[in-house]
């Protein structure tokens, strides 16, 4: 057990394929809520839509497995309160200027329009004896590799183009321990942050009504924690089609982007419509 958590101690690795497989694994087997597989390197790491997601040594790829007691069909906000728990972990490591971008990036506020990409999250849905699970992979690049680089062509945040990457170690006060430090306790704090959030909102979640919908207990949080919110944004299908321009004005508790155009028409996409970037 993690010292002071109750949850299992982090399986630490050297390099493995990929730490979502890993833990869903571990869920299937009947693994409990908190266990996470962290390493130092993936070869076939993936965000979502199925983009790769480049892994060379210099980042942390850990996977948590969350057993919440809720509907099933409340899982859709499980991406939200993980991206919350990164936010959480980061700042409680001294870092500076980050924020999430809707719907799944952990994005350091550089001078790029839309930032640059830290980290990201990808959330898979898994079942066992035990009922379902979710396994919640994150990456965070640490520390700028010496040699291998962190290839921005390949680095999606789900569209066509790609955000150049930020390290945390450059996110971090003068004060801040450097990220290179304890791999083990970096991911531990990685871990117990994320779990301390989706845990926080399922006790929320089960107190209201679920006509309020899954994202509602996280959504003041989140929608603080916005990037691009209340700024001008284009709508970018998968496929790179623009599919509108506006002031992106909110998400709702099913965790939609509202865009709000000139003319007052207001859009509604889901995360796998579209994203979001910064409009020139």
């Amino acid at each position: 057990m993690a010292r002071g958590t109750g949850f299992p101690a982090v399986t630490i690795v050297d390099v493995t394929e990929s730490t979502n497989n890993d833990v869903m694994r571990l869920g299937r087997e009947g693994a409990s809520h908190g266990a996470a597989v962290a390493a130092r390197r993936q070869t076939l790491g993936r965000g979502r839509r199925g983009h790769v997601w480049v892994s060379p040594k210099g980042g942390l790829y850990f996977s948590v497995l969350v057993r919440p007691q809720v509907p099933r069909a409340s899982f859709s906000a499980i991406p939200a309160a993980c991206g919350l728990g990164v936010l959480d972990a980061c700042h409680a490591l001294g870092a500076r200027d980050v924020a999430l971008k809707w719907p799944n990036d952990i994005i350091a506020l550089t001078g790029e329009k839309d930032g640059s990409k830290l980290g990201g999250i990808l959330v898979e849905v898994g079942e066992s004896a035990a009922g379902a699970f979710a396994v919640c992979g994150i990456g965070v690049n640490l520390t700028r590799p010496l040699r291998e680089v962190i290839r921005p062509a390949a680095v999606h945040d789900g569209m066509v183009g790609a955000l150049p990457p930020a390290y945390l170690d450059e996110c971090l006060d003068g004060t801040a321990a450097s990220a290179a430090g304890d791999f083990e306790a970096l991911a531990t704090t990685f871990r117990d942050a994320v779990i301390s959030r989706v845990d926080a909102w399922a006790q929320a979640l089960a107190a209201q009504s679920q006509a309020e919908g899954p994202l509602a207990p996280l959504l003041e949080d989140y929608q603080v924690s916005l990037a691009l919110l209340g700024h001008a944004v284009q709508v970018v299908s998968p496929s790179g089609e623009l599919l509108g321009e506006g002031t992106f004005a909110a998400v709702d508790a099913l965790g939609r982007a509202f865009v709000l155009q000139a003319n007052g028409h207001e859009l509604r996409f889901s995360s796998e419509q579209a994203s979001l970037r910064a409009r020139d």
